[in-house]
């Protein structure tokens, strides 16, 4: 039989769990744009560590929009396109269905909108015509936002001429775009979502220091509604991994729940990972039983495939400081994997501030992330081991480190890299 489980980026798992706040507050909002035929109040925007499920979710609400009637439009950014133009292009594929002699009026304002933006559309293909300068100037970024909004609003109209409900429109990967173009999308969405006869929905997701960027690029998006995904508790969990192999007809062992729940702390991304690793080395039929000598080989595979390749390329591509603090972080986690500041303070002998650069950094690349006020973690479980590893240092624990002189007498831990940025 087939694996149930879908370890890929941004594939759908069999059974989606842990997210249904998220989901029913995207459903009021499509519910709210279906009645009265205005704009949603504020884009949602989804937060998170990378493999969390953000655009999984993205998916499941685009599903759902579609199902109610909406044209929908879904866009990732990225650090080198011209992403106004991207999502427009977007928005052009979903419209041009609508390209026929019986739309003329609304489809030539939606095809003057598209010229603006260079982009136009001709017996149903979409094509860019000329590329927008890169270094743009603040006129020209000034008449990109305005025909980006005028493109959402007369798109969400001309939907509605077609007897559709309205349109929905994804951007995913807030983070990666340039701060010039997030300057242009985040206020063309906001013009878009003022125009009161436009029933227009906007849903987004990025990393966790994606409303930092997006406000800086436009401050009143701080009226976004922005919503943080976490990672899955334990009953959960159990239910991503148990429930796809029981409409099977397989069975998990306890145990065998018990290692794979606890080697994936809450990450979605690893229980598919580990459940798909486990079904290959098992290949069970109707009946079988996945026990758990199979689960602890299964884990032992996927970690070691993450240490050659995921946590190596994190590790590869963090800064001296990055990484200094990374190893600090690794040797003083808990049993739960949080570390504390005041004990990363004891450890390295800086202050708060003069480890905030780092830590700001290393929150943007998504490799920690806060677990409270002054507490940190790893985005990845099985991560701490791999730097403890690297720098070829012990473990120590909250316990012996709050029991170390503070001061810059007590450096940094042997074989980190001293660093500063």
């Amino acid at each position: 039989m087939d694996s149930p489980y879908k370890p890929g980026p941004g594939a759908r798992p069999a059974v989606l769990v842990g997210r249904e706040r998220q989901l029913a507050r995207a459903e009021a909002l499509l519910t709210r744009v279906a009645n009265s035929g205005a704009p949603a109040p504020s884009a949602l925007v989804l937060t998170g560590a990378r493999g969390l499920g953000k655009t999984v979710t993205l998916g499941v609400i685009g599903d759902s929009a579609h199902e109610r009637g909406l044209v929908t439009a879904g866009v990732a950014l990225d650090s080198v396109s011209d992403n106004a133009q991207l999502l427009a292009t977007r928005i052009a594929e979903a419209l041009k269905e609508f390209e026929h002699p019986g739309a003329r009026s609304a489809w030539d304002r939606v095809k003057e909108r598209l010229a603006a933006l260079s982009i136009e559309v001709s017996a149903g293909i979409v094509s860019v015509t000329s590329e927008v300068p890169a270094a743009r100037a603040e006129t020209h970024s000034a008449t990109e936002r305005e025909a980006l909004a005028s493109l959402m609003v007369e798109g969400a109209r001309l939907a509605v001429e077609h007897e559709r409900t309205g349109l929905a429109i994804f951007v995913d990967e807030m983070q990666e775009a340039p701060h010039s173009d997030l300057v242009v999308i985040a206020n063309a969405i906001q013009d878009a979502l003022m125009v009161a006869d436009a029933p227009l929905a906007v849903f987004a997701a990025g990393l966790p220091h994606t409303p930092e960027r997006v406000i800086a690029a436009a401050s009143f998006t701080e009226r976004f509604d922005f919503r943080t995904l976490e990672s899955l508790e334990p009953d959960a969990a159990e239910r991503a991994l148990v429930e796809p192999a029981i409409a099977l007809g397989v069975h998990w062992d306890v145990s065998a729940v018990h290692e794979v729940v606890a080697a994936a702390g809450g990450s979605p991304y690893l229980i598919q990972r580990f459940g798909d690793e486990t079904w290959t080395l098992a290949a069970p039929e109707a009946g079988s039983i996945l026990a758990r000598e199979t689960a602890e080989r299964a884990v032992a595979d996927v970690r070691e495939s993450l240490v050659n390749g995921m946590f190596r390329g994190r590790w590869a591509k963090a800064t001296p400081a990055e990484r200094a603090l990374m190893v600090a972080v690794a040797q003083v986690v808990d049993m739960d994997g949080v570390a504390q500041t005041r004990h990363l303070v004891a450890l390295t002998g800086r202050t708060t501030a003069q480890l905030s650069t780092a830590r700001h950094s290393l929150l943007d690349k998504g490799l920690v992330e806060s677990a409270g006020h002054g507490r940190l973690r790893f985005t990845m479980p099985g991560f701490a081991e791999f730097v403890r590893a690297q720098a070829d240092v012990p473990w120590l624990g909250p316990g012996s480190v709050q029991e170390l002189p503070r001061g810059p007498g007590n450096a940094l831990p042997p074989g980190s890299p001293a660093g500063s940025d």
